[in-house]
């Protein structure tokens, strides 16, 4: 019996981990992931950081009072949490922002999503990733807490002490930030392939699907 060869693309998603739409888009690429391995296509996903909000203090801030100041008042931010809401539903990207009381800091999180990349590649990183989302924007937990953290990265089964040890790494992100800001990147979630810019914009699983199978095509 013939069997079907199987191309790998190297997606780099770069993304924060307190974006509503990267969070909407992971679960959306997720779906089309999974239509493509069923095309012989197999995806391999690197997350790239992303800091909206890298003046915040290192604890973070109350949310309410922050997103009330960044969107001119507290219901233009709910109006904004309500389109979130409904576009993730269909998705099963769950937001219950009622158990949110900080908007997060977040270079803590990502050097320590850089940590599971050197620790155990693609898979780790995304797994962890996918822990942070849910963590925040579905638990409603603080990113800016080391100790959330750490539990995060045993539960998708990092060694101890991992915050710890990526904290070294923190340079190494903003290294990388300011690598996509000058490739262009002015909002996420935003997609490189092989280092150079890709698309922009989280896509619906459709949309993902024909962008990752065009480039396929462009590589044979």
């Amino acid at each position: 019996m013939q069997t079907q060869d199987t191309t790998t693309l190297k997606l780099q998603v770069v993304a924060d981990v307190i974006c509503p739409w990267c969070f909407i888009g992971k679960r959306s690429l997720d779906k089309a992931i999974a239509t493509l391995a069923g095309q012989g296509i197999d995806v391999e996903l690197e997350w790239i950081p992303f800091e909206l909000n890298p003046n915040l203090p290192p604890d973070g801030m109350d949310r309410r009072t922050f997103r009330s100041v960044r969107f001119g008042s507290w219901e233009n931010a709910l109006a904004m949490d309500a389109r979130a809401v409904a576009a993730g539903r269909p998705l099963g990207a769950v937001f219950n922002y009622d158990r949110q009381t900080r908007t997060s800091h977040t270079l803590a999180a990502h050097a320590l999503l850089r940590l599971a990349w050197k620790e155990g590649g693609s898979s780790l990183q995304t797994r962890l990733a996918e822990a942070m989302f849910t963590a925040y924007f579905t638990e409603g937990l603080d990113l800016s807490d080391h100790g959330v953290l750490e539990t995060l990265a045993a539960g998708v089964g990092m060694a101890a002490q991992a915050v710890d040890r990526s904290a070294s790494l923190q340079g190494e992100v903003r290294q990388r930030e300011q690598a996509v800001q000058k490739a262009g990147v002015t909002s996420v979630p935003s997609y490189f392939m092989n280092d150079k810019p890709f698309f922009s914009g989280s896509q619906d699983p459709q949309g993902y699907v024909r962008l990752l199978t065009d480039a396929v095509a462009a590589q044979r």
